[in-house]
């Protein structure tokens, strides 16, 4: 039986993680700033719902003191944003991207910190960290997108020290590019299909372990430029 927590799985993505995991040994646990928005997630078998907004401390130590005494086989840091204000060089705003940074990088590298010792605590010991290719710096050709950009370059170098540090705890930690997904984040116009890009990530990260720790992969498992 595995223990699984994924953040920020009321819509897309996470979403998808939630229902593609769940079945009669596996308990998923599933995070979300608002418990009144969660009508897909409440028809999953298994599962816990658990509030959390990544933008306040607060509400960081609160969720990590509900779930102190759950062994996590799997985090999935799933919860990020994209902000439409972000197209324009001269639109720049400090605060929303700020915002962003804290929820696409600091956010979830404070909160995966702070469940160590729930991972030690599991069978498997893995964490993945759903990034970016437009946080490779040598892949960026087109420049724009400074918000999303700079939070996921951040988010993939704190991730690579983690790997780093947790080594010898035997905590493997993956970046997973999840492609360019027809979600409400990544529109209608995206390439790739829901069902396949999590249903690879999803094989990438069984066949993961302590040996590949750090990776920044593409869903389909291949190594993608930093």
């Amino acid at each position: 039986m595995k223990n699984i927590l994924i953040t920020g799985a009321n819509r897309g993505i996470g979403l998808k993680f939630a229902q593609l995991l769940s079945n009669s040994t596996n308990t998923i646990y599933v995070t979300t700033r608002d418990l009144n928005n969660c009508i897909e997630l409440k028809k999953i078998n298994n599962i816990e719902i658990l509030e959390l907004d990544l933008l306040e401390k607060n509400s960081i130590k609160d969720f990590c003191s509900d779930v102190k005494d759950i062994p996590f086989d799997l985090i999935i840091n799933n919860a990020g944003i994209f902000q439409d204000e972000q197209m324009e060089e001269t639109n720049l705003d400090p605060e929303l991207w700020l915002d962003e940074m804290m929820i696409n990088a600091i956010g979830p590298v404070v909160l995966t910190q702070k469940l160590k010792e729930n991972l030690i605590s599991g069978n498997e010991k893995k964490v993945v960290f759903i990034s970016s290719q437009m946080g490779s710096i040598d892949d960026n050709y087109s420049g724009g997108y400074y918000f999303y950009r700079t939070s996921k370059s951040a988010l993939n170098s704190a991730a690579k020290s983690l790997s780093i540090d947790w080594k010898t705890d035997e905590i493997s930690v993956l970046m997973l590019h999840p492609g360019w997904v027809k979600t409400d984040m990544g529109g209608s116009k995206a390439k790739l299909e829901i069902d396949e890009s999590v249903n690879s990530m999803i094989k990438v990260i069984e066949a993961s372990n302590i040996s590949n720790t750090g990776s920044f992969l593409n869903y389909n498992g291949d190594k993608l430029e930093w």
